[in-house]
């Protein structure tokens, strides 16, 4: 079976920030689901106020965000 890269997604930009990470965490949880290798260590997403972060699951599932320089 050829490699297919799943379909692109857009975040939500409404709704509190905790909601936006909950809709990207489904997101990777479904493309996880549809491949048989890892395929995100961490998104980057840049807020309206333009500030930048890191999002990041570890080994429990557990979502962590940290600011990224610019």
């Amino acid at each position: 079976m050829a490699y297919r890269p799943p379909a692109p997604f857009s975040p939500a930009m409404t709704g509190s920030p905790r909601d936006q990470l909950r809709q990207i965490a489904d997101a990777i949880s479904r493309k996880a689901d549809a491949t048989s290798e890892p395929t995100y260590t961490a998104v980057l997403l840049i807020a309206p106020n333009g500030t930048t972060y890191r999002v990041a699951v570890d080994d429990a599932g557990a979502l962590s965000a940290a600011v990224v320089p610019r």
